[in-house]
């Protein structure tokens, strides 16, 4: 028995290390490599202290972070603002879907509401396309650099596909920083783009109607665009900043004191007073705003005696100006006559509209004396007239008081009253 077992342990054992000798064994060795084929030492990536840490080093983070807080685009409502027409600029996520799409009439509006919109982030405007900041570094870690496509030429595709090149930093801004969109199918804005061959035709401007440009249309100012331009009028179209970069004024030096400057975007005024100052301590900032305030006010008066415009004043004695209908919903003229009764009518259903998100009222009718009867021209617009107006809100909606381009905001304000003393 004994001896059995014995037997058996060595055939195991034997067993046993025929396996091990077959899993180790090496096959044939292969052909000499020639002389000098080892490979070389590859380039070394770049340092992250060197790249990353530049801009993402806690305590840098902490400064810009702390800076943005300030910022409207932190503070402000924006994300409110969700639905498919405005969240492509007042949203983190509406603004990235529209840099998303081919560019098309329609892209730059997102596909549908967005009801819990992200508010504009470090990431709306940043991004990373490589970590070798080398080359052309805002290329790299900005969301758009591309020429912007100016919503205002929507109705001129080709000029619209184009895009308008502000330079790559100022893309970025321009992107949203612009007169609203405008459609063909567009019923409540339907006077764009403006046309200063149509001076000799009238216009209605019925209630409902729109040609406002929405507040912020600073790039259209900065470059001396799509103002109203009268027939035959010189318009200044650049300035001595013309060269400047929204960053350049309004990413200047932070200071700490005054919050102002640096990813604030608020413009740090105390680093303009080499240049922005007169022989008193008086800023030409404040000085060019307050001459193109007077000039707005002068051109709102001008509209108010033609009925272009009412004006209001509030308890605080400041005086307002809005305009006034020439018809009703369904192209009705509005009377001026002493007692004139209201009468308003819409001859669709109440809808809300595909191409603007604003409601198209249904049919209805209103009587009762018209309170905005001694406010009413009695007639339909000269075109001449609907240009002062629009110019009015070109100016008033872009909230520099003309400090972005000072000549071509004065111009396009002066020719304006010039045109409404002009009969």
């Amino acid at each position: 028995m004994k001896q059995r077992n014995a037997i058996q342990l060595l055939f195991f054992a034997f067993v046993m290390m025929f396996a091990f000798s077959s899993c180790v064994k090496e096959g044939p060795m292969g052909l000499t490599g020639a002389t000098g084929n080892n490979g070389t030492n590859g380039t070394n990536g770049t340092d992250a202290n060197k790249a990353c840490l530049t801009c993402h080093a806690s305590t840098v983070m902490d400064a810009m972070n702390s800076q943005y807080e300030l910022s409207k685009h932190f503070y402000g409502n924006t994300s409110a603002r969700n639905t498919k027409w405005c969240a492509r600029c007042h949203t983190s996520d509406g603004f990235l879907e529209i840099l998303s799409k081919p560019v098309t009439a329609t892209s730059l509006v997102v596909a549908n509401d967005i009801p819990n919109a992200t508010r504009i982030t470090c990431a709306t405007c940043h991004k990373h396309s490589s970590f070798s900041f080398s080359g052309d570094t805002a290329l790299y870690v900005l969301r758009t650099t591309t020429p912007v496509n100016l919503e205002y030429n929507k109705l001129n595709a080709t000029k619209f596909l184009a895009g308008t090149d502000y330079g790559k930093i100022d893309n970025l801004c321009a992107t949203c920083h612009q007169i609203r969109g405008v459609s063909s199918a567009n019923t409540t804005l339907p006077f764009f783009p403006l046309d200063n061959t149509k001076e000799a035709t009238t216009v209605q401007y019925r209630q409902g109607q729109s040609f406002a440009v929405h507040d912020g249309n600073q790039a259209n100012l900065n470059a001396g665009i799509n103002g109203y331009e009268f027939a035959g009028k010189t318009y200044p179209k650049t300035w001595k900043h013309a060269a400047y970069s929204c960053i350049d004024c309004h990413m200047n030096t932070y200071d700490p004191a005054t919050k102002k400057g640096g990813h604030t975007l608020i413009v740090n005024t105390a680093k303009c007073v080499a240049c922005h100052v007169l022989t008193s301590p008086t800023d030409k900032i404040a000085v060019t705003q307050a001459a193109i305030t007077a000039k707005l006010a002068e051109l709102g008066a001008a509209l108010t005696a033609k009925k272009v415009f009412k004006s209001t004043t509030n308890s605080s004695g400041v005086v307002s100006y809005s305009a006034v209908a020439t018809h009703d919903y369904a192209g009705v003229l509005y009377a001026n006559t002493p007692n004139a009764i209201l009468y308003t009518s819409v001859s669709a259903l109440t809808t809300v509209s595909a191409t603007t998100g604003l409601v198209v009222y249904g049919t209805t009718t209103t009587t009762g004396l018209d309170t905005d009867v001694a406010s009413r021209i009695g007639r339909e617009w000269k075109y001449g007239e609907l240009g002062a107006a629009y110019n009015y809100g070109y100016i008033n909606s872009e909230l520099s008081l003309g400090v972005h381009n000072p000549p071509y905001a004065m111009a396009i304000l002066q020719t304006s009253i010039d045109f409404l003393k002009s009969y």
